[in-house]
């Protein structure tokens, strides 16, 4: 039995001849459903308790600057400003392109509406479990799909070389080869000097700066872009550190234990879904964007080719 439905939303009067791959049906293919959630264009059921709600968060506009906007052209715009809709919709109209690697966006689409499913109950605590099994699943797959897209040996050679180049005892592994990429890709992007900022909502300063304190005390200083702060009301993550900021934050809140670290007691966070209501939507919003930058890539090889 299939965990979740996905339901198209919007009328069918918005989609038209170039469009029309982008439509949700039982027999899309989990890549455009996974692009349909982003952008927040989707209705849910969760079958086992037939319960249903609207995906409507729009993971890549989280201030909702543009909601008037048809979600399709959002999303088209997000990945590639520049491409005509026409050739946009091609790449997803061509079959075997649609379904590369379709396995693994199974799986990632089904991350994802645990992720929506569990975020709509409130359930910030259980929703972020899946914002690290996205990214686990993502560390290596990314950057294979991207080096998939190169054009020769040689080349994808020395993008990898590039991952493991001055990495830390303390950035080996998933840690390290994902964050490696990240620097890699994004190196001559504007994005790559900014920062993801998280607001402190809470109710008086006080409660402000014990949730700031717990954030700060599971990272390493050199995560955080200080002159972006502003405490207790905001802290920001430097974007290129942003997978460093999930895990830590994963090991510290739930290994208790761990080879002497200075983890996150229950009571230093007060309640633990507000905490995690904190920091989840920025955690998947931060995906989202490597996503689309990995399409982006794929797109362009395509359509040059």
């Amino acid at each position: 039995m299939k965990p979740f439905e996905h339901i198209e939303t919007l009328d069918a009067s918005i989609f038209d001849v170039n469009t029309d791959s982008l439509r949700i049906e039982e027999s899309s293919s989990p890549k455009i459903i996974l692009l349909r959630s982003i952008v927040g264009s989707v209705k849910i059921r969760h079958i086992l308790s037939q319960k249903e709600f609207d995906q409507s968060i729009d993971y890549l506009d989280l201030n909702n600057t543009n909601p008037e906007t048809n979600p399709l052209i959002r999303l088209k715009n997000y990945i590639s400003d520049e491409l005509p809709i026409e050739d946009f919709t091609a790449y997803f109209a061509n079959k075997k392109l649609l379904y590369q690697n379709n396995e693994f966006f199974k799986r990632l689409n089904n991350e994802f509406t645990n992720y929506y499913y569990y975020e709509n109950k409130h359930s910030y605590t259980t929703a972020f479990i899946y914002v690290y099994r996205i990214l686990e699943l993502i560390s290596y797959a990314f950057p294979l799909i991207y080096a998939s897209k190169t054009d020769d040996f040689n080349g994808t050679y020395s993008f990898f070389k590039s991952f493991f180049k001055g990495n830390s005892d303390s950035d080996k592994g998933e840690l390290g080869f994902f964050k490696s990429f990240i620097k890699v890709i994004f190196k001559d992007n504007p994005i790559n000097e900014s920062s993801i900022r998280i607001d402190i909502k809470g109710e008086t300063e006080d409660v402000q700066q014990i949730f700031f304190d717990a954030i700060r005390k599971v990272c390493t200083r050199n995560i955080f872009d200080d002159d972006d702060c502003d405490e207790p009301r905001r802290i920001a993550i430097k974007f290129t550190e942003y997978s460093s900021f999930i895990i830590n934050v994963r090991n510290r809140f739930f290994h208790l234990f761990n080879g002497g670290h200075s983890n996150l007691q229950s009571d230093e966070i007060i309640d633990a879904d507000y905490f995690f209501s904190l920091i989840n939507s920025q955690s998947i919003n931060w995906i989202c964007i490597v996503l689309v930058e990995i399409l982006n890539f794929s797109i362009e090889r395509t359509t040059d080719n």
